[in-house]
């Protein structure tokens, strides 16, 4: 070893900035070949996976924001059927029906005379539940117990509405009306229904 160095001190300064050249550069050679390739190498597998997680993202943000449409649009839609259902039942419910006729006519100021439930008729997507009814009252309880009626939240038809004039009057010296008519509400015809429900 010391010989080599020897022989190298004894050169000349352009053949010794030649071979100190060239050593830098053997060992920059070897460094490049040992670590930069291999360095290289791992950043452009990490360039390739961080693109892969991005898109992965991408694609887990979109279906979440097409998740959480769907959710709020499935919401939207079970509200809208609740409020359906109050309109046109599965059920008949002619208790509660009954009930809520009952209690508007309170409201309104008039006397129940009768309230008979007819037969029901199926259509195609609804049944049809006729309840017979009798009032008596003055002009204006009978239209405030038409208008109760009509902001009742199930469907409810008045048909075949009579007025007849009563004799005596009321306290007010109004004139008093009988009205009979049919007061119609439906119920959502299930196919699958084998009976009517009450």
């Amino acid at each position: 070893m010391n010989d080599l160095l020897q022989k190298l001190l004894r050169l000349k300064t352009p053949v010794k900035v030649a071979a100190t050249a060239g050593l830098i550069v053997a060992i920059g050679v070897v460094y490049y070949m040992l670590f930069f390739m291999d360095l290289q190498d791992q950043i452009k597998a990490g360039e390739v996976q961080q693109r892969t997680l991005t898109a992965e993202k991408e694609s887990y943000e979109r279906r979440k924001k097409e998740y959480l449409a769907f959710r709020n649009e499935l919401t939207q839609l079970q509200q809208e059927q609740r409020e359906l259902l109050k309109a046109l039942p599965k059920r008949a419910e002619i208790p509660t029906f009954l009930s809520s006729i009952q209690e508007q006519a309170e409201l309104a100021g008039l006397e129940v005379l009768n309230l008979a439930i007819e037969s029901e008729s199926p259509a195609e997507l609804y049944v049809r539940i006729p309840v017979r009814i009798e009032i008596r009252g003055t002009y204006h309880t009978i239209t405030k117990f038409f208008k109760n009626v009509a902001d009742l939240p199930r469907i409810v038809n008045v048909e075949n509405l009579a007025l007849s004039l009563e004799k005596a009057a009321d306290e007010s010296g109004s004139p008093r009306l009988r009205a009979k008519f049919y007061a119609v509400t439906f119920r959502y015809n299930d196919q699958s229904e084998t009976g009517g429900g009450t």
